[in-house]
C-alpha cells in the first residue's frame, strides 16, 4: 500500500487548510474476508473528494458522511461496517465481501506534526521497516508494521527500460535507473524514474545505495557492462539480481565471475529474469520481470491463484470493541 500511501500525503499536501477540513479513515481490523486489509487509508476533504479507499467502494459514500461528523466535532471515532449480509441491507446495495471491518475516522490538523500523515510521510522517507502503534478513542492501540517499498536498480538506459521503469513506478517503487553513458540517460525517455544515476560500471557499490528492499535488473544488452556490474553486485547483500537474455548468456557471466560467485548466491540470482508468461516485446517482458520480484519479495509461488488451496490473505484477527 506504499504506493497509495504516497498518494494520500501529496494530496494532503496540496489541501489549503484555511478553506477545507480533512480527515483520515483507516482499517484497524477485518474478521472474515475483505476487498482491503488493516492498514488501507483514505484521505477525505469536507468538499466531499477523497483519496485512497478503504473498501471496493460500497463503503466509501458512508465514511465520507461520517467523516464530516468528525471533521465538526474535531474528535475521532470508531465505526463497524458488517458486509456479511449478501443483500446488503446496511447500505442498500450487494456488498458480498462477507467480512466485518473495523475503521478508525479521525482529524487531520496540518498544525499537528504527530498527526498521523505527518508520521507516515517521515517513515516513508526515512525507508525504514517500523512498527508503528496508534491509540485509538477506545483506549486501545492499532499495531502495524511498515516498510519500505521495493527500489528496483535498472541497469541499462535502453529502450526495453523504458516500459520496465514505468511498470514498476505504477505501482509504486523506488526505481533507480544507472548507465555509464550519460547521452543513454535522457530524462525526457525516464521522466518517470526517481533517480537517473551516471556511474562507473567498476564502482557500483560506491554509486548505489544498496538496502534490504533493493532489487536489481540488469538489462544493458552490455555483456562487459553486465559482468562488471554483476561482479559489483555479488559482493553486496542485494536480495534479488536478474539478468536479462537467454540462460547460456548468464551462465558464461556467471563462469566468469566464479572467484566471487558462492553457492547461495543461486537463490538471489534469476537469469533469463521474469516469469514465463510467453512475453515477447518489451512491455510484456517488463510485466514478467516486475510480477517476478513482486513474487520474490513477498514470497509466494507466482501460480495461478486458482491452484492455492488456502484463502487469497492470511486470516486478519483483531477483536476491537466498536462503537457504530
Amino acid at each position: 500500500m506504499i504506493s497509495e500511501f504516497k498518494h494520500i500525503i501529496d494530496t494532503y499536501r496540496k489541501v489549503d487548510f484555511t478553506q477545507r477540513k480533512a480527515a483520515l479513515a483507516t482499517v484497524i481490523g477485518l474478521k472474515g474476508s475483505g476487498y482491503r486489509r488493516p492498514g488501507a487509508r483514505m484521505l477525505i476533504t469536507d468538499d466531499g473528494h477523497w483519496t485512497g479507499a478503504i473498501s471496493g467502494g460500497c463503503l466509501e459514500g458512508d465514511a465520507l458522511r461520517k467523516a464530516r461528523e468528525v471533521m465538526q466535532s474535531g474528535q475521532a471515532r470508531l465505526v463497524t461496517y458488517d458486509t456479511t449480509q449478501p443483500d446488503g441491507e446496511n447500505f442498500g446495495i450487494g456488498l458480498g465481501c462477507h467480512g466485518v471491518l473495523d475503521v478508525m475516522i479521525e482529524p487531520l490538523n496540518p498544525a499537528d506534526s504527530d498527526n498521523s500523515l505527518e508520521v507516515l510521510d517521515q517513515i516513508l522517507q526515512d525507508r525504514r521497516e517500523v512498527e508503528l502503534s496508534k491509540p485509538l478513542p477506545n483506549g486501545e492501540f492499532f499495531t502495524e508494521q511498515l516498510k519500505p517499498d521495493i527500489q528496483l536498480l535498472v541497469f541499462g538506459a535502453g529502450y526495453d527500460a523504458i516500459p520496465l521503469v514505468a511498470q514498476a513506478k505504477m505501482i509504486g517503487w523506488h526505481v533507480v535507473v544507472a548507465d555509464d553513458c550519460v547521452a543513454h540517460l535522457n530524462p525526457k525517455r525516464f521522466a518517470q524514474a526517481d533517480q537517473l544515476l551516471a556511474i562507473q560500471r567498476d564502482n557500483v557499490r560506491q554509486s548505489v545505495t544498496i538496502d534490504q528492499y533493493s532489487a536489481a535488473v540488469l538489462i544493458s544488452h552490455n555483456y562487459k557492462f553486465d559482468r562488471s556490474v554483476l561482479r559489483e553486485l555479488l559482493q553486496t547483500d542485494i536480495r534479488y539480481i536478474g539478468i536479462l537474455g537467454p540462460k547460456k548468456r548468464g551462465d558464461a557471466l556467471l563462469d566468469e565471475l566464479a572467484d566471487v560467485v558462492q553457492p547461495s548466491d543461486y537463490d538471489r540470482i534469476f537469469a533469463p529474469v521474469g516469469l514465463d508468461i510467453g512475453a515477447e516485446n518489451p512491455p510484456e517482458i517488463a510485466l514478467s520481470i516486475v510480477s517476478e520480484v513482486q513474487a520474490v519479495f513477498r514470497q509466494t509461488s507466482a501460480r495461478p491463484l486458482k491452484f492455492k488451496n488456502a484463502p487469497i490473505h492470511q486470516p486478519v484477527e483483531q477483536p476491537t470493541p466498536i462503537e457504530s
